[in-house]
């Protein structure tokens, strides 16, 4: 049974600051390039956002979704100003917001017009190993106005709270990312397999992962040999032009290859023509557009292993188990904060799969997946967000024009 509202049975207005991608009838949140091949062999577009905006999407009970984008002069009508105000809050889907390099003078310089509350529903920190310096002016002053505005900040993780502490903001909570409750369930039970029964894996792909683009490449190439593997790619440029070229998606396709090749030989992930990579991703290179058609991927496969967080995660939400590659602080504190298994990237000397595989322990997960659900759940219900936990996922609403 869903919860009882807090609009006097009405069900809320809500907005959303930013969305990624946009929703499509009853399929969800699609890429912005979403069938449009020409134009998405042309802009780099990243899945995982998508994904937290979805399952945001799926967990909240709304009655109207009023996408909210606010171009960089900052200049937003009165009637815009006015139509914000009618809403019961607006929320910042889950990312990266707290970081040095935050532009966000324009949208705090609209939402300073604006009265409704302002609720970060699983923002998080990213900063270099050991620093000490979480934000700058820009990103302190846009913070601040959203913890003014809410209850609580939801966060992905501990460290994501100490680096709002340092700012003077208390009111913080800690429960990972909307994407791995998007089914709504209390529980969740990961199939078991062990790594000599593993058929079909699942490669989450971060190519531009500075520093470990070599291991990358190793995992990528000996996991193939033993594997059937696909690799899930979540928007890099030249991939989704050799996946276009490849299915003859986009006009030119021989040439819009060759340059893809030249270019990626160039930043040496190739390593020329005949490299076995490039021969993987001619076989086993996928590419999605929608979250639904990436999920759906997931949902048949045995396994799940790579460097994309939100790829990794999407996996565990659907029960299929997923090993984590670490790789800076963000991916640590995330694995963390849900007690998913992983290997730390930096010290994979002598590393075997297979070992690692056998030895993850799924069941904390799954005992760690309760309680953050709990927090999820106190979490939504102190900022006053109707919600879907426990039950059925809601069904999507149409944008409001």
């Amino acid at each position: 049974m869903a919860p009882e509202l807090p609009t006097g049975g009405r069900k809320p207005r809500i907005g959303v600051l930013m969305p990624a991608g946009r929703l499509e009838g009853n399929l969800g949140v699609v890429t912005h390039t979403y069938n449009a091949p020409e134009k998405a062999k042309t802009l780099f577009t990243n899945i995982g956002d998508c994904f937290v905006y979805d399952s945001s999407l799926r967990i909240l009970d709304y009655s109207e979704l009023f996408p909210i984008y606010v171009p960089s002069d900052g200049n937003i009508s009165e009637t815009q100003i006015e139509q914000i105000n009618r809403l019961d809050y607006i929320f910042l889907r889950g990312s990266n917001y707290i970081n040095t390099n935050g532009q966000w003078d324009p949208i705090t310089a609209v939402l300073e017009k604006t009265k409704v509350p302002v609720i970060a529903f699983g923002i998080g920190v990213q900063v270099p190993d050991n620093s000490e310096e979480y934000v700058n002016e820009s990103t302190r002053r846009f913070l601040n106005l959203v913890a003014d505005r809410s209850a609580s900040i939801g966060v992905r993780g501990n460290l994501s709270k100490k680096a709002l502490n340092s700012i003077g903001i208390k009111n913080v909570r800690i429960f990972g990312c909307p994407t791995a409750f998007r089914h709504c369930k209390p529980e969740l039970k990961l199939r078991r397999v062990d790594a000599a029964s593993i058929k079909r894996l699942g490669f989450t792909l971060r190519r531009k992962t500075h520093g470990f683009q070599t291991q990358q490449r190793f995992m990528l190439r000996t996991l193939a040999e033993r594997y059937d593997t696909e690799i899930l790619c979540a928007g890099e440029l030249e991939e989704k032009q050799i996946y276009y070229a490849r299915s003859k998606q986009v006009e030119n396709d021989a040439a819009v290859m060759d340059e893809a090749v030249k270019k990626l030989t160039a930043e040496k992930w190739f390593y020329g023509p005949r490299d076995p990579l490039l021969d993987l991703y001619k076989s086993s290179l996928s590419v999605f557009e929608s979250v639904a058609d990436f999920e759906r991927a997931e949902q048949n496969l045995d396994a799940v292993t790579g460097y994309r967080l939100h790829g990794n995660l999407l996996a565990l939400a659907n029960e299929v188990p997923a090993l984590y590659v670490t790789y800076d602080t963000r991916t640590r504190e995330f694995v963390r904060t849900l007690g998913i298994p992983f290997v730390d990237g930096r010290y994979m000397d002598k590393f075997s799969f297979e070992e690692a595989w056998d030895n993850a322990d799924f069941d904390l997960f799954e005992q760690t997946y309760q309680k953050r659900f709990g927090d999820l759940k106190n979490f939504l219900e102190e900022n006053s967000m109707a919600h879907r936990l426990g039950s059925t996922p809601a069904p999507y609403v149409a944008e409001a024009a």
